[in-house]
């Protein structure tokens, strides 16, 4: 394999010999330029005069006076030129921060404008109707009429008559606002990227300065040229001034249908622009190596195929990353003992440095947002944790134990100030420019404690130096303009995040040495023998999306500016060129499908594979996995500790509740878990709302309601429901404060969160459809609300051939009296239902599609009640409040109601299943097994309850 840059070197040694000092070669970027002052120094094999080395940036600056104006400082100006516009107009102007993004936008659109060389006037002007186009755009030709003919049709059909003037009057404004923007730009002696190629093109004799210094200018490697780029190498071509070496094979460029040879054509056919070796190569034609495509499971699996691949690979191999996210598990995969480059740089939003940065710009929004001196949980838990913060972990506990007994999602700044190493962290800025000295001091402190603890990378240092030198410039920008140092602080912030996001700090390594590292656009112009490309999917490579823009795609397809077929014709070539001369290909892409992955290949591949003499070879990468060492326990013998706990059932130390009862009839295994072993629900904060405790409000709303109204009268009417009603709201506050505060009056209205909003609404929702089934239901007599004193009877069961007493108790919702029919009610928030097996038998069986565990409780309750009461005939209630409106409050079979004999008959049955489970579950021969077909919740502490437990160890059978 040859390299192209070699064979450019070749060349250019040819006709130019001992003068390569007096031409001036051009790249796209700085990558090739050390690959071909290695192939100048073998082909010559003697010291000579370098030539000169540019990127073509580079190139046209050293011959601009002009400084060129950094983009706040076009955001800021441009924000002034709009202003003054409005002002004119006596429209109201948009603040800074309100600006923006619109000026992001407007600016990309003025850049094309000038690449393009397209007449600004011209394509903002007004579009009122396809008569006025016509005679307005006479120099257009049919075709271009036609697309805006289309655009417009599209555009009224929507009928958002508002929408249409407000966009009109945008484009009314735009080209005076060019204007202006590039008028108080000159003022200034500033100018942009852009204006210096239009400046440079539209001039009637190209810049000498740039051109006399010597006798050649090379261009090498171009592909997509914008039309100021085209007409100023034709005018230096037509002097004879450039040479231009296009890297291009025929199979793409003389067909018409191939995309990836669509600029080369251009810049061939439109341009005329001559290729140096005259005729391109034909490699890919007749090319019949083998590529190796892999499928990977999942975005990250993509990288773990090179720790297999890359072992004793060294020199001339490149990784090429189709998707740059996969950088950091890219690096992470590679063997340690291999070299490296990174030409890409790596980026400072995927390092552990920007995670504090994101925590701490995260606190400062918070203080914003939320008018209030108090931090996220969630975000002291990321700084807790955060590897690169030191906190005692004494503090660590204090602070997390006040979180949890507290409930506390919001935590008050003046508790976090007790705490001396953390409290600078949580500091509130007030202002823009202390906002940025204070990020700068955070940053300086963690270089130096990383730098103390002998921990600081060289690519930590790399991205700190970076991030520093932007924090600078930021500083430095924001002095310089009034209006950014009176812009709203959270304006300011994300325009520090926006910021951030393209920081890349370059790694040192070297370029001709070891694996190289880098995304499709730095591997223009390079050769590798050995290639993997990883990131290969549909909508990556190409991507579908497009950048915003405010000119329509019709008109931009009228104008030639830029559309998405050219984004995607790029892609099409720098993947083709890959092809060239690589010796050994490997795609790897994701096959599984999400929100960031289609699961497809890139369409390239598919196209190759379908007309090209490439062969493929697919692979599907197989993960090796692990599991945990530790087994699951199905089984549990009754001994030891688990003895000596069952026996504190049977000695009335400990209770048999209705919710134990139906955890061993969906689970022995669960009853072991949540009653013996006593592993309780983890405890979480409001924030995650827990379905549970919205239904600990309810009841607890509930309770006081009727609690109220019953010393008053237990007698219960619908008025004095109706009256009580009003009350409901200030009732739903006080027990969402008890349940999450552990006091009734610490919240008020005003200062409840959003998720506690929702939580309020949802309650009284629920207590609205109670009562509304109670005022149907009245009157009524209340006969006891929630007593967990005295629903407790002994229940004599037989153990080991001896009768034993097992106390069951029952704390009931509310027990009332209805047309001298006594009612257990319970209320239910979840998705339990009123229907229940057709087989009585089955009333037990948790394994039945049917099983009822909230009619289990009900008649436990019921049976429990009758016992203490010495009443009979007591119905047992549901109050569950998805059906409740739709399907009462009886439990139902066959459509008919659970009263009367059926009740009878049922509650007889259930006193027999309660025997047989008691005795069951206090029988040493049976062990606590699960059931086969229910499934366990869920417990994260269950795990950690078996690794660390001795109660697991001889009495768990696998």
């Amino acid at each position: 394999m040859i390299p192209f840059l070699k064979d450019v070197a070749a060349d250019l040694i040819r006709r130019y010999g001992d003068n390569l000092k007096d031409i001036a070669i051009i790249f796209n970027n700085k990558r090739p330029e050390v690959y071909m002052k290695k192939y100048f120094a073998e082909i010559l094999n003697k010291p000579i005069w370098s030539p000169s080395f540019y990127t073509i940036q580079d190139f046209f600056k050293q011959g601009n006076i002009e400084v060129e104006a950094d983009k706040i400082s076009q955001v800021v100006l441009l924000h002034d030129c709009y202003t003054k516009l409005l002002h004119e107009q006596k429209q109201e102007p948009l603040s800074i921060d309100r600006f923006f993004p619109i000026a992001e936008t407007i600016l990309s659109d003025f850049s094309q404008i000038d690449y393009e060389l397209v007449d600004p006037e011209a394509i903002f002007q007004d579009v009122h109707d396809l008569a006025k186009i016509e005679k307005q755009f006479q120099f257009l030709t049919e075709e271009q009429i036609s697309f805006l003919e289309n655009f417009w049709k599209s555009f009224n059909q929507y009928g958002q008559e508002q929408i249409r003037e407000k966009f009109i009057q945008l484009w009314k404004i735009m080209p005076l606002l060019y204007t202006h923007f590039k008028n108080t730009l000159e003022k200034q002696g500033k100018t942009t990227t852009a204006s210096m190629y239009r400046k440079a093109a539209l001039a009637q004799n190209p810049n000498s300065q740039l051109t006399d210094p010597f006798i050649k200018l090379i261009f090498v490697g171009f592909n997509a040229l914008n039309k100021a780029e085209g007409i100023l190498f034709k005018k230096w071509q037509d002097t004879g001034k450039a040479l231009f070496y296009f890297d291009a094979d025929q199979y793409y460029v003389l067909d018409k249908l191939q995309e990836a040879g669509l600029f080369i054509r251009k810049n061939l056919y439109q341009f005329q622009l001559k290729n140096a070796f005259e005729d391109f190569p034909d490699l890919l034609k007749t090319k019949s190596a083998k590529i190796n495509i892999v499928e990977a499971s999942g975005f990250t699996a993509q990288t773990k195929i090179l720790d297999a691949l890359l072992h004793n690979k060294v020199d001339s191999t490149a990784i090429l990353l189709a998707d740059e996210n996969l950088l950091v598990p890219t690096l992470q995969s590679i063997p340690q003992e291999l070299d490296i480059n990174i030409t890409m740089g790596f980026p400072l939003n995927q390092s552990p440095i920007y995670g504090i940065i994101d925590i701490w710009l995260n606190v400062q929004e918070s203080y914003l947002n939320t008018k209030s001196h108090s931090i996220s949980y969630k975000d002291i838990e990321r700084y807790l944790t955060h590897p690169f913060i030191k906190v005692a972990s004494t503090d660590k506990k204090a602070i997390r134990q006040k979180i949890k007994e507290n409930n506390l999602i919001q935590f008050p700044y003046e508790e976090m100030a007790k705490y001396a190493d953390v409290n600078p962290f949580f500091k509130k800025e007030y202002n823009a420019l202390s906002l940025i000295t204070a990020l700068e001091e955070l940053l300086k402190n963690t270089l130096q404690q990383r730098r103390e603890d002998g921990q600081l990378t060289l690519i930590e240092a790399s991205i700190l130096t970076k991030t520093f030198q932007e924090l600078n410039n930021l500083y430095d920008s924001i002095s310089s303009y009034p209006s950014l140092q009176k812009a709203a602080l959270t304006f300011i912030i994300a325009m520090i995040r926006k910021h951030f996001q393209s920081i890349n700090a370059a790694i040192e390594g070297d370029p001709l040495k070891g694996i190289q590292i880098m995304g499709l656009l730095e591997s223009r112009n390079l050769d590798f023998e050995e290639v993997y490309l990883l990131g290969a999917n549909d909508g990556v490579l190409p991507k579908k999306n497009f950048a915003s823009t405010f000119i329509p795609d019709a008109i931009r397809r009228a104008y030639g500016l830029p559309v998405l077929e050219n984004q995607e014709a790029l892609s099409a070539y720098l993947f083709y060129r890959l092809l060239h001369r690589t010796e050994r290909l490997t795609i790897v892409y994701n096959n599984q499908i999400d929100d960031t992955s289609t699961g497809e290949i890139s369409r390239f591949i598919k196209q190759l594979s379908f007309e090209s003499k490439f062969t493929f070879n697919i692979l599907k990468q197989q993960q090796e996995t692990t599991t945990s060492e530790l087994p699951l326990p199905l089984s549990i013998k009754k001994t030891d500790q688990v003895a000596e706990t069952l026996n504190m059932f049977l000695n009335g130390n400990k209770k048999i509740s209705a919710t134990a009862l139906t955890n061993y009839l969906q689970s022995p295994l669960l009853f072991f878990l949540k009653n013996i072993a006593q592993i309780k629900e983890p405890d979480l904060l409001i924030e995650d709302f827990q379905v549970n405790k919205i239904g600990s409000i309810l009841h607890e709303v509930l309770q006081w309601f009727y609690e109220e109204l019953k010393k008053e009268n237990a007698n219960i009417t619908a008025d004095r429901i109706k009256g009580k009603q009003l009350q409901l709201a200030d009732l739903c506050l006080k027990a969402l404060s008890k349940t999450f505060y552990n006091d009734k009056d610490f919240l008020t209205f005003e200062k409840t969160n959003s998720m506690e909003k929702i939580i309020l609404q949802i309650v009284e929702d629920y207590a609205h459809i109670i009562l509304k089934e109670d005022i149907n239901t009245a009157p009524f007599k209340i006969i006891e609300l929630e007593n967990n004193q005295d629903y407790v009877v002994d229940f004599p069961i037989i153990v080991n051939g001896m009768e034993k007493i097992v106390k069951l108790q029952g704390i009931i919702d509310r027990v009332d009296e209805k047309g001298g029919n006594i009612r257990i009610v319970d209320y239910k928030t979840g998705s339990d239902t009123l229907e229940y097996m057709k087989n009585n038998e089955d009333l037990f069986d948790a394994t039945d599609t049917k099983f009822n565990k909230a009619l289990v409780q009900t008649l436990f309750y019921t049976y429990i009640y009758e016992k203490r009461s010495g009443k009979t005939n007591v119905e047992p209630h549901l109050y569950t409040i998805r059906k409740l409106k739709e399907e009462g409050s009886f439990f139902y079979n066959d459509k008919e109601p659970l009263a009367g004999e059926k009740l009878t008959t049922l509650k007889e049955i259930f006193v027999i299943k309660l025997k047989e489970t008691l005795e069951e579950i206090f029988n040493t021969a049976v062990p606590f097994k699960h059931n086969q077909g229910v499934i366990l919740p869920y417990n994260e502490s269950y795990e950690e309850f078996f690794r660390t437990s001795s109660i697991t160890s001889p009495e768990v059978e696998i």
